[in-house]
């Protein structure tokens, strides 16, 4: 693989850690799927590079989602970094030495199929080191209607014994994902995760996704396992 295409990869990017600095930042995911047949080794390296890199890039948080159902393609992991505005997200380069040297100590054959941003519009309120996520993009033309439908779904969660299950959404900046919603709800525990999704058949789960109804078009959706490699202390 060539240098460049060594380095983006190093750069990248699920699950959040507070507010920006500023009101009027906007924190970012950024969001490398790559594929390996050797995801196993792909992790062993994230997890020992993601420190130096999310450092050098001033990333909040970095780490790896592993797909447990729903890849398209056999073989995606996605590497996700959290920035808190689209300033500090920005002035990452490709060329930092310490994403270069990073990344020229990867001996996993991989491809980048995909490198995007997503702005983050609803986040949780802390990240864990390990997550089990249940992702779903979505096509809308009303992006505040579905976010207030988002905002009423978490509220019932709360109020019936879900308000541990974390709900955050993204809207994609760039690649063929762009302006579409993500709407990411996580647990601690893949049985927690579970519990919420039996949820589904309750009364008040079903009144609650009729909020949706007629504003939104299905595109695709993950169950994921997840790992936070760096956390920036706060």
């Amino acid at each position: 693989m060539k240098l460049l295409s060594k380095a983006v990869l190093g750069l990248c990017c699920l699950l959040v850690m507070g507010m920006a600095s500023l009101s009027w930042a906007e924190p970012v995911m950024n969001l490398i799927t790559v594929n390996t047949q050797d995801p196993m080794g792909y992790a062993n390296w994230a997890r020992a590079s993601s420190p130096a890199i999310a450092k050098s890039n001033n990333a909040m948080a970095m780490g790896l989602c592993v797909p447990r159902a729903g890849a398209e393609v056999m073989g995606d992991v996605f590497l996700w970094s959290f920035f808190d505005s689209q300033t500090t997200a920005w002035k990452v380069s490709p060329m930092n030495p310490v994403t270069v040297a990073e990344v020229a100590k990867m001996e996993v054959d991989r491809t980048i199929r995909y490198w995007d941003n997503w702005r983050m519009v609803r986040q949780g309120a802390e990240l864990w080191p390990k997550s089990y996520l249940w992702n779903v993009v979505v096509k809308t033309r009303d992006v505040s209607g579905y976010l207030s439908a988002v905002d009423n779904l978490m509220a019932e969660m709360k109020n019936n014994g879900l308000g541990d299950i974390v709900l955050q959404a993204f809207v994609a900046d760039t690649g063929k994902w762009a302006g579409m919603v993500m709407v990411s709800m996580s647990a601690k525990s893949a049985e927690r995760l579970g519990n919420a999704l039996d949820a589904r058949t309750q009364p008040w789960f079903a009144k609650a996704l009729s909020d949706f109804g007629g504003i939104r078009e299905y595109h695709h959706s993950w169950a994921l396992d997840c790992e936070a490699y760096y956390m920036q202390e706060q």
